[in-house]
């Protein structure tokens, strides 16, 4: 009786153990191509020139006199953005990329359960105007501004927007390449 009931116990925990599956999915590392992701945010930037307010001016037709009708007036953006999801593996994340000068850069990923969090920004240029602007939690509640370096508890758990751009009271506007890195922390 008592080979069958360990017998029946080993057997349960076995099939038991192959079952569990973590809660944050495992991922290998992977190599990251900056020759092919230059390449890429060259091509998306050409292309969102072709498709640009401008252009799409110089070709339309030339509007009636304004006492015949009268039409509203497209908005011209000057500052643009870009938004770049995160993929945290092992409580990590790190990313080179580059910025133009006005262009605000949004990243985004999920804090799964974590309680604190570490971000640093790493520019070419050490005297660049560039900075975290606001920390955005999954409920929508921002803080910030902060400087290129910050570590702060997690309130909100999941999807955090990170904001980085200029610091809009130096005159200079920065554009360049920068190193992102963030870490979650429990």
């Amino acid at each position: 009786m008592r080979f069958t009931y360990i017998g029946l116990v080993s057997f349960l925990l076995v099939i038991s153990c192959k079952n569990l599956e973590p809660d944050t999915p495992i991922v290998s590392p992977k190599e990251f191509d900056k020759k092919a992701y230059a390449i890429d945010l060259k091509k998306q930037r050409e292309d969102l020139k072709k498709n640009s307010p401008q252009t799409q001016k110089e070709k339309s037709i030339p509007q009636p006199d304004s006492a015949q009708k009268a039409s509203p007036k497209k908005l011209v953006f000057k500052e643009k953005t870009d938004t770049v999801h995160m993929k945290i593996v092992y409580g990590k994340a790190k990313m080179d990329t580059a910025k133009l000068p006005l262009q605000k850069m949004v990243f985004v990923f999920n804090s799964d359960t974590a309680n604190k969090l570490k971000l640093k920004i790493t520019p070419s240029d050490s005297s660049a105007n560039l900075r975290i602007a606001q920390i955005i939690d999954s409920e929508g509640n921002s803080t910030g501004p902060f400087e290129k370096k910050i570590e702060i508890p997690i309130i909100k758990k999941g999807m955090q927007k990170v904001i980085l751009s200029e610091n809009p009271t130096q005159k200079n506007p920065w554009g360049g390449t920068f190193q992102f890195e963030v870490q979650l922390g429990w």
